[in-house]
């Protein structure tokens, strides 16, 4: 890339317009979370290590994918098989991709054939805030959750009703557009919000991979249109009913290894939700929620592939006033059906389930105690629990302590493909200690967490003998997950600084190897300055060498990508923004052999009336 293109990027990034000073997302200790333990509660109360991306700060990232997004903060990890739209993996707190829980308003989401959720057809444009908890919490929501949980709030309606406008445009012909229009009409609150965004991509080919050089050196485009709904009515104080609804239908483009037939996989997210919250007495809150997460997915590829996972779920939580805290005591049930091309000698399992727990903050003292019961029709009951303490030493310093486990079901994949699956698998199990340092003061927090996550009975798939070309799954791996997670947030002046590291040593306890695709160091920093109705930042995202297989000969190398962000507010409605990602045009890997992006620019116009 020539120095005199980057140097009129530079220009672009400091003179374009970008968020107003208002917009600035700083650390808010009296912030309201429900994720680290299904209790309303501020997030400095929490023992759980836990983060939030409001919408504030979703807007002010800038960001085009969640993925992205979700590499900046602390303890995540993302690979990605090419450009926008190819498939994703989310690594938290140096845990497998799918031993990450995604909620959409409560509801799971994901397939029960590969055990992962499609983030890459999650769209920023349905967001209002993430949730992200660190750790095991199978004791709060059952299978997946070993390394943590990430909880997606679509947008929703306040005040009195206004409209929601976005558009951009930028590199690779990407175009995006949204709308929205919500708000509140006596007792009933609403919100309606659509989207869609395409793009004609990069080669999900690197120029290294061999399928490349077999003539796959074409764009693989992408295409997504999205859209939410959500719809809530106070019929009598403290009782309400709602609906929620969220839909992503995606085209994605990718290559063949040996063809140079074009590829494309269509997915489809959704989530549907009734839900009933009842203040039945003074010391007594009940909400039950019933509905569906599905995705489907067709691959045209040399053979069309289908792939359909329905997750119909119910749930009953109770919080009860017991005392200085609340106690919760609730039932879930969820049944789980899979069809599509591959004849699978099962097709649907149930899992019913029965948690309880405890919270309260008495003085300095802070306690969670959290035990669950997941009994699945394939392999019988699992229980789990969690036990954490914490204790505030001033008004500013506080530390904790806490102790849990976790599991994860076997795949539908793993259970039954057809002519390799093990039904006799055990679920994937976990325990995780660790200890937390904090420091809250105003608008300056910082967080150490070190934890000790031991994994047992990793699911691995292996030739069921030498030399043969069956593979079959086994519980035969351990996985050691230890490590420290360093992260802050303050106001220098005009600046505003956030930073996080984290330091990890993901192996296999058996070889001692590095676990695929994850780094020992990586962290972002970013800093970003208000002057007037201008904001102006910079974004450094880094990570260490890691390897594409479990023996560690193939090296990826470590990289640092650093991107602009500038905005300006054009009245207290509208606003302009812009983005340079891969400012110095780094060559980089996130999985071998499948591209990344250079340097590339988005520029976009939003209207957002302030309330």
């Amino acid at each position: 890339m020539k120095s005199s293109f980057k140097l009129s990027l530079i220009s672009l990034a400091i003179l374009a317009p970008a968020a107003s000073a208002e917009e600035i997302p700083l650390y808010h200790g009296d912030e309201i979370v429900v994720t680290a333990s299904r209790i309303p509660q501020p997030i400095q109360n929490l023992v759980a290590d836990m983060s939030v991306i409001s919408a504030e700060g979703i807007r002010a990232a800038g960001q085009s994918t969640l993925a992205e997004l979700l590499q900046t903060q602390p303890g995540v990890e993302i690979s990605s098989n090419g450009g926008p739209g190819t498939t994703a993996s989310v690594y938290l707190r140096g845990a497998n991709a799918g031993h990450t829980l995604v909620l959409v308003d409560g509801m799971r989401l994901g397939s029960a054939t590969t055990g992962a959720t499609a983030v890459e057809n999650i769209p920023l444009d349905q967001i209002e805030c993430i949730e992200i908890l660190r750790g095991p919490a199978s004791h709060l929501y059952g299978s997946d959750a070993i390394g943590g949980v990430i909880q997606i709030f679509t947008k929703s309606g306040r005040g009195a009703p206004r409209a929601n406008f976005s558009a951009g445009v930028g590199s690779f012909n990407t175009q995006t557009l949204s709308a929205g229009y919500g708000g509140e009409i006596g007792d009933n609150r609403f919100s309606f919000q659509v989207g869609h965004r395409e793009s004609d991509g990069i080669s999900s080919y690197a120029p290294g991979n061999p399928g490349y050089k077999n003539q796959n050196q074409d764009k693989d485009g992408y295409r997504n249109t999205n859209l939410s709904v959500k719809l809530a009515r106070t019929l009598a104080t403290g009782h309400e009913i709602g609906v929620d609804g969220f839909a992503s239908q995606g085209r994605s483009h990718y290559d063949g290894y040996t063809s140079t037939t074009d590829f494309y996989r269509d997915q489809t997210l959704s989530a549907f939700d009734v839900y009933s919250k009842n203040r039945i007495n003074d010391r007594w809150q009940s909400l039950e929620r019933i509905g569906t997460g599905s995705e489907h997915s067709n691959e045209y590829s040399a053979v069309k592939d289908v792939f359909n996972t329905d997750q119909n779920q119910f749930m009953w939580q109770n919080d009860l006033d017991a005392g200085p805290g609340t106690a919760i005591l609730g039932v879930e049930r969820v049944e789980q059906k899979v069809n599509g091309t591959s004849a699978y000698t099962v097709s649907s399992r149930t899992i019913q389930s029965y948690f309880a727990g405890y919270q309260a903050r008495m003085g300095n003292h802070s306690i969670q105690l959290n035990l669950r019961d997941d009994d699945n029709s394939q392999f019988g009951s699992h229980g789990t629990g969690y036990l954490g303490y914490g204790y505030q030493m001033s008004p500013q310093w506080r530390v904790g302590a806490s102790a849990g486990t976790a599991f994860k079901a076997p795949t539908f994949n793993e259970l039954y493909w057809p002519g390799s699956g093990n039904p006799g698998l055990r679920p994937e199990q976990s325990r995780n200690k660790e200890v937390s340092l904090h420091y809250d003061q105003d608008v300056h927090h910082f967080s150490a967490v070190y934890f000790d996550n031991q994994v047992a009975n990793l699911i691995a798939w292996a030739p069921v003998s030498p030399g043969s070309w069956i593979w079959a799954p086994a519980n035969v791996n351990q996985a050691s997950l230890r490590g420290a997670t360093l992260s802050g947030a303050s106001m220098i002046g005009r600046f505003h600084l956030d930073a996080n590291l984290t330091l990890q040593n993901p192996e296999d306890s058996a070889t001692g190897k590095v676990l695929v695709n994850r780094s020992k160091e990586h962290g972002a920093l970013k800093i970003s300055r208000s002057v007037g109705d201008w904001n102006v930042g910079g974004e450094l995202i880094f990570s260490g060498e890691r390897y594409a297989d479990a023996g560690n000969t193939r090296k990826m190398g470590g990289y640092g990508l650093f991107n602009l962000t500038a905005s300006r507010a054009l009245d207290k409605d509208w606003s302009l923004q812009a983005r340079v990602n891969n400012l110095f045009d780094k060559s980089y890997e996130l999985a071998q052999g499948y591209g990344t992006p250079g340097v590339n620019i988005f520029v976009g116009v939003r209207y957002q009336p302030v309330r």
